[in-house]
């Protein structure tokens, strides 16, 4: 009996997620960052237990209260949190990523969630755990999800990951997890409603996440290669391109203006090698880990400290710096060996 009502209540969210996971074309979100969106799901579900045990211990707010208000916003809070740090730190590239990524964070509070109340409700009936856990559970990865999704389309809009763009998910799934824990339908109709409403959004964001993906690669991927193509051949100084650096001479010493043009090149090398690994991707080839990465990565690195802000700056107009361009660099460096990370 206990181990049918705990494949009710974890099975469907899990299995939820692997179907993202497959369906997703590009695997642009790695198994290891899914595993650690799952485990902080984990520990947030465990805070948000002690803050209602706290809540609840003052005697200042009804169980009712709490249930309805309280906690969606606290534990949306939280799940949010995680997302946030996801979006920020360029971890996640595309809506579809963060639609993952939020889900993933749900599949581990509601698995923390339903084994509490799996411990505490021993003799529950089957149908509270069909509730639970094709219901509740599902509905912690969907606002999670929710959440991603809208945070990274107006972060994309506004070309900046400020707070303001996360205030709007972050409404919309307290406003969704709360009207659920309302029971305003009856709890198998809100739970069909949920399973069906969900998988559509879902398409629709792969549908346009792939559309957004290819436009970029197309256009990006050519525009990078005829910078390249200008840079080794040494045409660029005949170019716009290179009146340009000429015009930064007076600017910056002679040895920053080098290291300035060794990371544009560097940086777009990078960029082509990023596109490269999406395009065998998307015709279903693992690329093997490439060792040089890492230390073109750190010589990268070496190089921005070495312009300064100021240097960065002043190549911006030459370089794309949106958080997908920068997002591509992350994704390179979470594909390089261990040894090359070192």
């Amino acid at each position: 009996m206990i181990l049918v009502q705990a494949l009710l209540g974890l099975a469907p969210v899990a299995l939820f997620l692997g179907a993202l996971f497959v369906l997703d074309s590009y695997k642009l979100i790695r198994p290891e960052l899914l595993v650690r969106a799952v485990v902080a799901g984990v520990v947030v579900a465990l805070g948000c237990y002690f803050i209602a045990r706290s809540i609840l211990a003052s005697g200042a707010v009804e169980p009712l209260l709490l249930t309805r208000y309280l906690a969606p916003l606290y534990e949306e809070l939280g799940k949010g949190l995680v997302v946030v740090w996801a979006i920020r730190t360029r971890r996640v590239g595309f809506m579809v990523d963060a639609a993952i990524l939020g889900f993933a964070v749900g599949t581990g509070f509601a698995a923390m969630e339903n084994l509490y109340y799996l411990s505490a409700l021993p003799g529950s009936s089957l149908l509270l755990w069909a509730v639970r856990g094709f219901g509740t559970a599902i509905l912690h990865g969907c606002t999670s999800a929710i959440f991603g999704i809208v945070s990274k389309a107006l972060a994309e809009a506004r070309a900046g990951e400020t707070l303001a763009v996360f205030l709007p998910g972050m409404v919309v799934a307290i406003v969704v997890h709360s009207a659920f824990n309302h029971v305003v339908l009856p709890p198998m109709m809100s739970t069909g409603l949920l399973l069906v409403s969900f998988p559509i959004l879902v398409m629709l964001v792969f549908q346009r996440s792939e559309k957004l993906l290819r436009s970029w690669l197309d256009v990006g991927l050519g525009t990078d290669v005829e910078l390249l193509e200008m840079l080794r051949s040494g045409e660029i100084s005949s170019s716009r391109i290179g009146q340009y650096l000429r015009s930064l001479r007076g600017r910056f010493p002679g040895e920053v203006l080098a290291d300035m043009l060794c990371y544009l090149q560097l940086h777009v090398e990078l960029s082509i090698k990023a596109k490269g690994l999406l395009l065998l991707q998307e015709v279903g080839i693992e690329p093997p880990a490439d060792p040089q990465i890492g230390g073109r990565l750190r010589e990268l690195g070496h190089l921005q400290r070495s312009i300064g802000a100021t240097g960065k700056l002043a190549l911006a107009p030459l370089l794309s710096a949106s958080s997908r361009d920068l997002w591509q660099l992350r994704m390179l460096e979470a594909r390089a060996t261990p040894q090359a990370r070192t």
